[in-house]
């Protein structure tokens, strides 16, 4: 299992797709350094309806950056990079017979798909700590390194409103906010491996499992289909944004994380079944 592990590293490693989400990180945060110069010059016509501009310049520092970058590249950039190379680490290797050689072997399928599973989970690992480390070095060089955090709730998806957590509160916050992102990663990479093998195809797999996750949230978006929002993964996914609120849900962030496993766990059972009956 061990040696299996470290062959999917090694081959994440040596593939130049898996530097694509390194490099996605990079360009948000050059776009992102951009638009925050642009806001504190005041350039640009769209204005915060609920901030004054005055009081949007007075919270510029590099924990807003940091923790503001996280929102966008957790709902769309990450899971986009995820599904890409999960599916392709299952279903593109399915389509070129590299898993037919390795099923040969003395190994059992569901050894496989752990396998490729934990790389995805060190992968996403990694994008997380080079995102947290690049942003708030970035923005150290421009803006002051430490100061309030300022938190537009929609940003996020939590409650309407603006809230505003003190200096010395805000380390743990960000701290705790990435930890807590990569068990979503973790469950999209699940997801695509899962959705890998009921088609068998790159190209399917990664549409597939990019439709699932978006209209996950688009039908969690519209009030009439409410009778199947508990059941959606993208309900209880992202429980790292709980601890934007002034008080932090405890009791409801666990509840969110234990479904979180929930999901990847059975994600993972049902990619292994399916494993275990198709013919390679």
């Amino acid at each position: 299992m061990f040696a299996l592990i470290r062959f999917e590293l090694r081959k994440m490693i040596a593939q130049k797709r898996s530097l694509a989400g390194f490099g996605a990180i990079l360009f948000i945060n050059l776009l992102f350094v951009c638009a925050f110069l642009m806001r504190q010059r005041n350039l640009g016509e769209r204005r915060l309806p609920e901030v004054e501009d005055r009081l949007v310049g007075e919270f510029m520092n590099a924990f807003v950056y940091t923790q503001t970058i996280l929102a966008p590249s957790m709902f769309v950039l990450l899971p986009m990079v995820l599904t890409i190379l999960g599916c392709h680490l299952l279903a593109g290797e399915i389509e070129l017979g590299q898993t037919r050689l390795m099923a040969c072997r003395s190994v059992a399928r569901w050894q496989i798909v752990l396998a490729k599973f934990v790389a995805l989970g060190a992968y996403s690992a990694a994008l997380l700590l080079v995102l947290l480390a690049s942003s708030y070095a970035v923005s150290t060089l421009l803006f002051t390194p430490r100061g309030d955090l300022l938190v537009i709730g929609r940003m996020y998806m939590i409650k309407d409103g603006i809230y505003i957590h003190p200096a010395a509160d805000v380390p743990w916050r960000i701290l705790l906010s990435y930890l807590f992102a990569w068990p979503m990663l973790a469950s999209i990479g699940a997801l695509s491996l899962m959705l890998s093998l009921s088609t068998r195809q790159f190209t399917s797999a990664a549409i597939l499992t990019s439709t699932s996750y978006f209209c996950s949230y688009i039908v969690g978006g519209i009030p009439f289909l409410s009778a199947i929002h508990p059941f959606l993964p993208t309900r209880y996914l992202p429980f790292w944004r709980l601890l934007m609120y002034p008080e932090v849900p405890w009791s409801r962030l666990g509840e969110y994380a234990l479904w979180t496993g929930g999901y990847t766990v059975l994600f993972l059972a049902v990619a292994i079944a399916v494993f275990n009956l198709q013919e390679l």
